[in-house]
């Protein structure tokens, strides 16, 4: 619920991630970047 508000992305979202039903889109994706001050790329599991 706290990512929720802080990054304006909906819960019922972020809980189909985390249940692995669906991906992030692109906006989503720099969205959490973003907000944890982190690399797409990083996030994506591309880089260290």
């Amino acid at each position: 619920m706290e990512l929720s508000k802080a990054t304006g992305i909906s819960q019922s979202a972020i809980a189909k991630w985390e249940l692995g039903k669906t991906e992030p889109t692109a906006s989503a994706i720099i969205t959490l970047a973003l907000f944890f001050n982190e690399s797409s790329d990083y996030l994506l599991g591309i880089i260290d």
